[in-house]
């Protein structure tokens, strides 16, 4: 059985849909390996002291769900996706902290787990709209003109390009983008298709729904600054204009370039973006950060860290961009014991 972890970020709801969402999450007819609750609030607590919480605590520790309280960064909670993203476990199950999930979501979700499979979702209805199936496609060159088609029931398995609010998702092949501002406006749209535009399944399910409460308090809502809405705006409609390329960023050393361009012939319709143009022609980096913020999603060394990488730098590079593993090198292959 895959792992799964459950993360819920929050920020502004101790008292109001927190308490329901973790019910909901204890209740489920399948067990969470883990369930991390990430506590973004300006001014944290320690919810040991109140009552409500430590029925819930107890709750958890009768049922056997290892469970952990951690204080997050302040930054918004893709930061906090990030961090659960890169935690070890094979799959995430993000759940907002103002949307209660019927108690058989995660088993139905885990039943669509498989090879190409990179995320699931079930219906995230909105009190007091009355649920119907919706006419969406789900495709991203859409998403200005239909709603999104969690927004109503499913009624069967629909292959898609992007999800929102809450869903199943493959760890550790995607990063969230942390260039976003704190209100992380898009952030699951950008994450869900970065994870197509690798070639996995993304898929919206029936039997599996979720209550989204839309609390008026707490979350991104605690947030007004319009400025930050048009900054996360602006990253996502430059994505959106290279959403059939493959983006690559070279913000890196002229060495690094050398073994680059040893790959660049096998990506597919690549736009890029580098250091050396002289060495890989591209986009200047100035370019890069005005278009998609921070650009740790892109830096090499970074996943490498986090892969705890032994193979060489130019498999990394494949790695990163989901290329075709008879392109590897044989070592590669080798030390990942594949035939």
């Amino acid at each position: 059985m895959p792992t799964i972890l459950c993360s819920v970020a929050t920020r502004g709801r101790y008292f109001t849909t927190l308490p329901m969402v973790l019910s909901s999450i204890i209740n489920q007819t399948r067990k969470v390996d883990k369930l991390v609750i990430f506590d973004d609030n300006d001014e944290p607590k320690d919810m040991r002291e109140e009552p409500m919480y430590q029925a819930l605590f107890w709750q958890m520790a009768a049922k056997g769900i290892d469970w952990e309280w951690l204080f997050a960064e302040k930054k918004g909670q893709h930061h906090i996706h990030q961090r659960a993203n890169l935690m070890g476990y094979d799959w995430v199950w993000r759940v907002d902290d103002d949307a209660v999930p019927e108690s058989n979501v995660l088993e139905n979700l885990s039943k669509h787990i498989a090879d190409g499979v990179g995320a699931i979702a079930g219906s995230v209805l909105n009190p007091p709209r009355m649920p119907e199936v919706l006419p969406s496609t789900g495709k991203l060159e859409n998403i200005e003109i239909e709603p999104n088609i969690q927004w109503g029931l499913i009624d069967k398995v629909k292959e898609v390009e992007h999800l929102h609010c809450t869903f199943l998702y493959r760890a550790g092949v995607m990063d969230f983008n942390t260039g976003l501002s704190r209100v992380a406006h898009r952030e699951e749209t950008l994450f869900t298709y970065g994870l197509h535009q690798k070639g996995y399944k993304i898929l919206a399910v029936p039997n599996a729904v979720t209550w989204h409460m839309k609390n008026p308090q707490g979350g991104i809502r605690s947030e007004t600054n319009a400025a930050m809405y048009e900054h996360d705006e602006a990253i996502f409609k430059n994505s959106l204009i290279y959403k059939d390329h493959t983006i690559v960023v070279l913000n890196n050393g002229l060495g690094d370039h050398i073994v680059f361009s040893k790959v660049l012939p096998k990506i597919k319709n690549p736009i890029v973006f580098t250091c050396y143009p002289e060495v890989v022609e591209g986009l200047s980096i100035a370019e890069a950060e005005h278009r998609f913020g921070s650009l740790d999603q892109w830096n090499i060394y970074k996943k490498m860290a986090d892969w705890n990488w032994k193979g060489s730098l130019e498999d990394a590079f494949r790695v990163a961009l989901a290329m075709p593993i008879e392109d590897f090198q044989l070592d590669y292959l080798e030390m990942r014991h594949i035939p």
